[in-house]
């Protein structure tokens, strides 16, 4: 494959293990095969376009990002919390006030 395959693979790859996220669940997002990604990331297979926007938006991210080779993925929290992240990213505010709940709850459980 050419130097641009490879280079997304290992992009993709990246972003994906600073999210603290397997091939398994982001394939699920992207709404592609394990099998397939795992051939994208090792640069085996040149993805379409479709899936390589069906991979950004299950990132969570813009395809530029996601293009930017000389950018690398640090994550921002530990990969436990940017997998918390990922699985809340497209919860609606009402979702969001009832999962702040239950994190307060357990703190408090926590503390006592």
């Amino acid at each position: 494959m050419d130097n641009v395959t490879k280079l997304l693979g290992k992009r993709i790859c990246s972003i994906r293990i600073s999210l603290g996220i397997n091939q398994e669940e982001l394939a699920f997002k992207a709404g592609i095969s394990a099998a397939h990604l795992g051939q994208i990331e090792r640069g085996l297979k040149s993805p379409t376009i479709t899936t390589i926007d069906k991979i950004a938006k299950a990132f969570n991210i813009t395809l530029p990002i996601l293009f930017s080779f000389d950018i690398i993925s640090q994550p921002a929290y530990p990969p436990r919390l940017n997998k918390i992240y990922s699985y809340i990213s497209d919860l609606d505010d009402t979702e969001l006030s009832e999962i702040t709940k239950i994190i307060k709850s357990i703190i408090r459980l926590k503390n006592k």
